[in-house]
């Protein structure tokens, strides 16, 4: 993973971006100068959840290399912020156990799900998505339940197995 920062316009906040070599987002932190924070990892009220949906041309003078120790500190910072309901989501969330949610959005690494428990963000495979679901109805919104089969713990998410139809 290549690692870049960027001030794209003035009073913008910094953004900061993990990309692969292609230049796909898999990580996106927005620091405002106020101190607050738009992280690609939850669902923010106005930017809802905010990832580049285009690859970065990272010859473009605009992004700065930066070290990977830089991004992971202040993304470490970041998921500091929501320990204690990230584990209180672990705590309610057990391995196996039978989760609702809708699509919120489509990501590089899977299809995020608002889960309808405890307001935490599920991670379903998309390839096996697609094998339940005709690609016409994923979308977001779509009304899903599945099985929790782990934790993401780097992005704060429920990882989701056994997805299917919600059918109430």
């Amino acid at each position: 993973m290549l690692y870049f920062s960027a001030c794209l316009e003035p009073g913008m906040g910094t953004y900061y971006f993990e990309v692969d070599p292609d230049g796909i987002a898999f990580r996106q932190m927005v620091m405002e100068e106020d101190g607050s924070q738009v992280v690609s990892n939850r669902k923010h009220e106005q930017f809802h959840f905010m990832l580049a949906e285009h690859p970065i041309d990272v010859t473009d003078p605009y992004y700065e290399p930066i070290p990977k120790s830089l991004f992971e500190e202040l993304w470490a910072r970041s998921l500091e912020t929501t320990l204690k309901e990230w584990n209180e989501v672990k705590l309610a969330l057990s391995i196996g156990m039978e989760v609702e949610g809708e699509i919120e959005a489509f990501f590089p690494q899977g299809t995020l799900v608002s889960l309808f428990q405890d307001q935490a963000v599920g991670l379903a495979d998309t390839a096996a998505l697609d094998q339940v679901t005709p690609r016409e109805r994923m979308y977001p919104g779509y009304k899903l339940t599945a099985t929790v089969k782990g934790y993401d713990e780097l992005n704060q998410w429920v990882l989701l197995d056994h997805v299917s139809k919600h059918n109430k």
